[in-house]
């Protein structure tokens, strides 16, 4: 596994695995490609077979071996990577002004007796 972005355009280890997702028979990734297993497995087979790895980012699906989700996905990680100074101080507010509405939230709580 490398933490390192790699030379051929793809997405990086690292940003597979900070991605949420799961794993199924079938999914319908976003650069539009079905990946589904063999319908015509035996149930035995078909509960011995792997499974399609994925991520969802931005309500499309990336999975795993794709070269064209590899590709789409490199593209996210730039965006991310070329702004993240912009990102980090806008993740810095949000978070202060999140703590300013539980704070406020709190000390409602509190004159209500709760």
């Amino acid at each position: 596994m490398s933490y390192t972005v790699p030379k051929d355009g793809n997405a990086s280890d690292m940003m597979w695995d900070a991605g949420l997702g799961g794993g199924g028979p079938y999914v319908h990734c976003s650069c539009g490609k079905d990946h589904s297993l063999d319908p015509d497995l035996t149930e035995e087979e078909y509960d011995r077979a792997d499974s399609f790895r994925y991520i969802e980012i931005d309500g499309q699906f990336f999975v795993d071996d794709c070269e064209g989700c590899a590709k789409k996905l490199a593209r996210y990680e730039n965006f991310i990577w070329q702004n993240r100074n912009h990102i980090r101080r806008y993740l810095k507010i949000r978070i202060e002004q999140e703590k300013t509405w539980a704070d406020q939230e709190k000390l409602l709580n509190e004159l209500a007796g709760i």
